[in-house]
C-alpha cells in the first residue's frame, strides 16, 4: 500500500522541483523590488587618495584644509 514505486518518486521529486523553483521565482527580484516602498542603500563612494609631498599624509582631490595643520601644505587646493 505504502511501497515506493519509481512513479511516485518522480511525481515527489517534480513536486519538490516545483516548490523549489516557485520560491526562487518568487524572491529573485530580492530588495530592490520591496513590498515597503523603500530602496536599498547606495553603494558607498569611494575616492581616490594622494599623498601630500610634504607631511605624506594621504588625502583626496581638492582638500580644503591640510589635515597635519599644515597651512604651507600644497595638497590644498586653493
Amino acid at each position: 500500500m505504502f511501497g515506493m514505486s519509481l512513479s511516485k518518486l518522480l511525481v515527489l521529486a517534480l513536486i519538490v522541483a516545483a516548490v523549489w523553483y516557485g520560491y526562487k521565482w518568487l524572491t529573485r527580484a530580492g530588495p530592490a523590488n520591496r513590498s515597503d516602498g523603500r530602496k536599498p542603500p547606495d553603494a558607498p563612494r569611494a575616492d581616490d587618495l594622494t599623498a601630500c609631498p610634504a607631511c605624506g599624509t594621504y588625502v583626496p582631490a581638492g582638500l580644503k584644509e591640510c589635515p597635519g595643520g599644515r597651512t604651507d601644505c600644497p595638497a590644498i587646493s586653493g
